[in-house]
């Protein structure tokens, strides 16, 4: 641990395990909340892990939730999965709700984990509830959301450069999460949040974990994410709440505004000064919006 890092506040998981996929894949997940609760798979964001979930702990007990956050292939401590889709990962939440014995269950995301909310929506209308999505990355035709001659070309060359840039930033930021101290950790990610130094602990603590093996999840990806998803919004059949920050510099609010009017009856609520981790000030909000 780098010097001068604090330690994080938040619940610590009722369960922290791994168990095997039929194909032998180690899938990772952890549990908080309400053991008996409405149950609630979370997906974290891009980089990131089953520990994320700390932030809707108190949440989830206060509603009677229990949370179920997965670390998805090659993060954390879960097996890699080489050249899978986000529909892929449907499965596996299928394979363990399974094998927890769950039938019917709702699905959360934040960021990077909003379009596997999305994935399990198409995948399973029959068990999947409801879904909740915190500052969701979009697919590729939303980046050209509200954008202008100039931001679209610049879009088509990032598109086309992804596979290099996204390998780079992802080692970049593999490297980077070890060595600087928690008082380091960008404040831009959400300034809101990250002023508090039980938040930027808990933060590092759970991309540390994301990132344990290196950043070729990461790199995979960044990389998933900027080609098309296999599957189209306007086919969710499964009723999706969505919150997005106007100050969201991350994933910028146009995205939130384009997913948000191509899913049928999405309901969104738009937060003003908000920005990226809106899971944290949130939280409350969007279990109750769940069970």
């Amino acid at each position: 641990m780098a010097k001068h890092d604090e330690q994080p506040s938040f619940p610590e998981p009722r369960v922290d395990t791994v168990v095997r996929l039929r194909d032998g894949r180690r899938l990772a997940y952890a549990e908080y909340g309400d053991p008996s609760g409405t149950p609630i798979f979370y997906f974290h964001g891009t980089p990131g892990s089953r520990y994320e979930a700390c932030f809707v702990a108190e949440a989830a007990s206060r509603r009677g939730a229990r949370v179920i956050a997965i670390d998805r292939p090659g993060f954390g401590r879960s097996s890699s999965n080489r050249g899978r889709t986000l529909l892929d990962f449907a499965d596996d939440v299928a394979e363990l709700a399974d094998m927890l014995g769950i039938k019917r269950f709702a699905v959360a995301g934040l960021s990077g984990g909003g379009p596997y909310v999305e994935a399990c929506a198409i995948r399973m209308p029959d068990r999947v509830t409801g879904g909740a999505i915190a500052s969701g990355a979009g697919p590729p035709e939303s980046q050209f959301a509200g954008a202008s001659r100039v931001r679209r070309a610049r879009v088509r060359i990032e598109l086309a450069l992804a596979p290099v840039m996204t390998w780079l930033l992802a080692w970049y930021m593999a490297v980077t999460i070890r060595l600087i101290p928690v008082s380091w950790i960008p404040r831009f990610i959400d300034p809101n949040v990250l002023r508090r130094q039980e938040v930027r602990a808990a933060f590092k603590r759970e991309a540390l974990e994301g990132m344990r093996r290196g950043g070729g999840a990461l790199a995979q990806e960044l990389l998933l994410l900027t080609r098309p998803f296999g599957f189209a919004l306007r086919d969710i059949a499964v009723p999706i709440s969505l919150w997005h920050g106007d100050a969201d510099k991350v994933v910028q609010i146009a995205i939130g505004r384009w997913v948000a009017a191509a899913i049928p009856g999405c309901r969104a609520t738009w937060v003003p000064g908000g920005a990226h981790l809106l899971v944290v000030d949130y939280g409350d909000e969007i279990v109750a919006a769940l069970v």
